[in-house]
């Protein structure tokens, strides 16, 4: 019937270029997952009243050093766009409370305070979507999240071109500062 979701992040240096892609991998893993065409498609129909591709959730994840989002008084927010009768969620993570955790552990964390945050607006705002059940949604949601926290899906990132692109930096980098490796 449609999709009706989007990802995407904004992801800070994490100190390391072991500590970048562990970064890059635990958001991307979770990013690639909820925006499954496949896993939409299947659920669509449950959620949207009217048989069309509509984008009804775009969500932002950053994560930002905590010094960066106190200097810039940065908060994570959400707002719902009638005319798009679509929203918004713009969600601020601490990169200084995952960094140093082990990756599974940093996925369920990630996964659990997303799901919170998201589940919190779906509620607030479930009376304004014109085409999209929230409701609904919750569960279906929280079901995916628990398979994502679980990593039932296939994760290729090290046979990806942001793994081959992040790698290819960290080699220029070290090639030009020899003396700075990381």
């Amino acid at each position: 019937m449609g999709t009706f979701l989007t990802i995407t992040s904004e992801l800070r240096y994490a100190g390391s270029f072991e500590a970048n892609v562990k970064q890059n991998k635990v958001v991307g893993y979770i990013s690639d997952n909820l925006q499954s065409m496949a896993w939409q498609e299947s659920v669509s129909d449950q959620l949207q009243k009217v048989d069309r591709h509509h984008t009804s959730l775009s969500i932002i994840l950053r994560l930002f050093h905590r010094e960066d989002i106190e200097k810039g008084r940065l908060k994570s927010y959400a707002r719902y766009i009638q005319k798009k009768d679509e929203l918004e969620i713009d969600q601020m993570l601490v990169l200084d409370e995952y960094v140093d955790l082990p990756e599974d552990e940093m996925r369920k964390q990630l996964c659990d305070v997303v799901f919170d945050y998201v589940k919190e607006l779906l509620i607030k705002y479930k009376a304004r979507f014109q085409n999209f059940d929230a409701i609904a949604f919750i569960s279906l949601f929280e079901e995916r999240i628990k398979r994502i926290k679980n990593q039932e899906f296939e994760d290729d990132y090290y046979e990806s071109v942001s793994f081959a692109m992040q790698k290819k930096a960290e080699e220029i980098k070290n090639k030009l500062n020899p003396h700075k490796q990381t």
